[in-house]
């Protein structure tokens, strides 16, 4: 005691007790900013990965709910985010998928405060719904009714005086005339289109850009055996997006003049057009995610939105 009460007497004693106390704090200081940049990157890390696995995830939704939970695994895993650290789960109405995961984290110089693990914790939910709003659709409108999806329909007819005296089910898109018709057809129309929206229709058959687009598409499509109404790639360029439109205007001779959208469907093409009076589309009404907006209280035609909820 009279040891240390000498050493602590004199200035070099005062001097070693305030550089022991300067040390302690620099530690700790240390500690804080070392191990709390480590705890942060791995909250970002986890949180990004399970985001994206569950934005995956939902793609295969509402359909095949077992298929989201092992993509979302997969893509977890992918990111860095391992099965034991991560869980998933799929809501009762098939239309949300959720990921929660903790990762605990060895800390460096917070030991020496006798702290030796820290842990981060992330959540995600990712919903679908109905599209609300989307990029990339062809100029062909279906009249809202009731569909079956798997089912054989008639898109685009090619005989007659078209559903509504000389409306055939083409829509003008930005812009007029049979190239932007074709062009649009091909690779899917570029401007947003939501429901609401009032499109002015496209008057006539449209035999020759019909054709033209319709087999581009046909040519696109990579898989075998070909994409069908039972077994099909949601990518394919063969599943066009097509607005749901009911009649908002007429013209004086009762001719169609602009549609309403109220929905959007996904439609598998089934083969290519023939030439005037036999130039219709025909395929099957399927489900798919595609990219734009997605919500509830929207009529549903197979065509759904992504996005993350929590």
């Amino acid at each position: 005691m009279q040891l240390w009460r000498k050493l602590i007497g004199g200035e070099g004693g005062t001097a070693a007790v305030l550089f022991a106390l300067s040390l302690t704090a620099l530690l700790g200081f240390t500690a804080l900013v070392t191990d709390s940049g480590l705890l942060f990157l791995n909250q970002s890390r986890v949180a990004n990965a399970v985001d994206s696995a569950v934005l995956a995830g939902a793609q295969e939704l509402p359909g095949n709910p077992d298929a989201a939970l092992a993509v979302a695994r997969t893509y977890a895993e992918a990111n860095g985010v391992t099965d034991a650290e991560a869980v998933f789960s799929v809501s009762e109405d098939g239309r949300q998928i959720v990921g929660e995961a903790t990762r605990r984290v060895g800390l460096y110089f917070a030991r020496v405060l006798g702290f030796t693990q820290g842990e981060v914790k992330a959540r995600a939910a990712a919903r679908v719904g109905a599209l609300t709003a989307a990029t990339g659709c062809a100029p062909l409108g279906v009249l809202e009714d009731e569909f079956e999806i798997g089912a054989e329909y008639t898109l685009k007819e090619g005989a007659g005086d078209g559903q509504h005296k000389g409306w055939f089910g083409c829509l003008r898109l930005g812009g007029s005339g049979a190239s932007v018709y074709r062009d649009n057809l091909k690779y899917g129309y570029q401007g947003e289109i939501k429901v609401g929206d009032v499109i002015p229709v496209e008057p006539g058959n449209m035999s020759g850009p019909t054709s033209e687009g319709i087999d581009y598409r046909l040519n696109q499509c990579p898989h075998y055996p070909k994409c069908s109404g039972e077994h099909y790639e949601r990518t394919c360029p063969r599943v066009l997006l097509v607005p749901i439109v009911r009649i908002e205007e007429t013209n004086p001779g009762g001719s169609v003049k602009s549609v309403k959208v109220v929905a959007f469907g996904a439609f598998l093409v089934d083969e290519a057009p023939g030439c005037g009076h036999e130039n219709q589309v025909t395929g099957h009404f399927v489900e798919t995610v595609f990219p734009g907006a997605g919500g509830d209280g929207t009529a549903e035609y197979g065509a759904y939105g992504v996005q993350l909820v929590e």
